[in-house]
């Protein structure tokens, strides 16, 4: 799984070109400049903006607060490749974290499934060659005639090479 996240300055809009990269909770109508080079980065590199995704009221949303105002934008976003896209639980702010910054902690609930692998019993596992066979005169007869059997399609010529008109 491979998530990128950052402050982007980007704003991503909701509008209908983007939701295959993008969710329809943004915080913006529409996109500003940085926003419309994500949106193509995001669908070029296969990746989806799980951080327009889940819907929340405006105060958990906004990514950075305007100095001097009370309007926030959102423009910290978090990016992971669309196969694992649903492994994203949720994203929102942080507002309270001291982080001695305009912008806000953004975090992401992340959920990674890991398979448990093959589980190998006993008598289930990979089949032993019966070498019993092979070793006794009359198994080791059938042996060969299976073979030739199986090879008589094909003949070999004393060279050592296929004859290709057999084939």
């Amino acid at each position: 799984m491979l998530i990128i996240t950052g402050d982007f300055n980007a704003k991503v809009g909701r509008e209908e070109c983007r939701h295959k990269v993008s969710g329809k909770h943004s915080l913006h109508e529409h996109s500003n400049e940085n926003g419309s080079f994500l949106v193509p980065f995001a669908i070029r590199n296969n990746f989806y903006i799980k951080s327009t995704t889940f819907p929340h009221k405006t105060i958990h949303m906004g990514t950075w607060k305007i100095p001097g105002s009370t309007e926030v934008n959102q423009t910290d976003h978090i990016l992971v490749s669309a196969r694992y896209a649903s492994s994203i639980i949720d994203v929102r702010n942080s507002r309270g974290a001291n982080c001695d910054s305009d912008h806000y902690l953004v975090k992401a609930k992340v959920r990674e499934r890991i398979s448990r692998g093959w589980k190998h019993r006993a008598g289930c596992g990979r089949r032993k060659w019966n070498s019993e066979l092979i070793i006794s005169p009359e198994g080791k007869m059938r042996y060969q005639a299976s073979l030739e059997k199986k090879l008589e399609g094909t003949k070999i010529i004393e060279s050592g090479s296929l004859d290709m008109n057999k084939m």
